[in-house]
């Protein structure tokens, strides 16, 4: 199913919004869920405090927390995902689109012109889902995670008018 048929499919409100403290224990289980090779809890904790971290809520305002995006803007040139993920039982619904949605839209508001991320040479949902978006391989990263797995580094140009 293509990503404008996810779209169309009758689903709940999602909501993009800030993560808050009530929200870390929710975000570190979708980390342990979507990334069990990594220390989820550990990693979680040391992006807490970013600027932009954004969670994606069921519901709308006191809805269920099932998934997040966290990024971050280190030149005037470029953003940096740095993890998005979404709760399994949640995934192929829209949510991790509309995650990064939020991101290009922040993103085109500022004077950057390409959005970076790395994603692990073997997560090939995750490579189509961000190649629909306009992603591209432009390299490979050695030794990337934990457990010395390789990764794909993958760009995205962002064109200003």
């Amino acid at each position: 199913m293509d990503r404008e048929a996810r779209h169309s499919m009758s689903e709940p409100e999602i909501c993009i919004r800030k993560v808050q403290k009530k929200d870390y224990k929710k975000v570190v289980k979708i980390s342990i869920d979507s990334f069990p090779e990594e220390d989820a809890e550990e990693i979680i904790t040391s992006l807490f405090e970013i600027e932009h971290f954004y969670v994606a809520e069921l519901g709308g305002g006191e809805g269920v927390v099932v998934g997040f995006v966290v990024f971050g803007i280190y030149s005037i040139k470029t953003t940096h995902i740095m993890i998005l993920a979404v709760e399994s039982a949640h995934r192929r619904k829209g949510i991790g689109s509309k995650l990064l949605e939020r991101v290009i839209e922040i993103t085109d508001m500022l004077p950057i012109n390409l959005i970076r991320l790395e994603v692990r040479l073997t997560n090939t949902a995750a490579i189509k889902f961000y190649e629909e978006y306009g992603f591209k391989i432009t390299g490979t990263i050695k030794q990337y995670y934990d457990d010395l797995s390789d990764a794909y580094l993958m760009t995205r140009k962002i064109e200003k008018i």
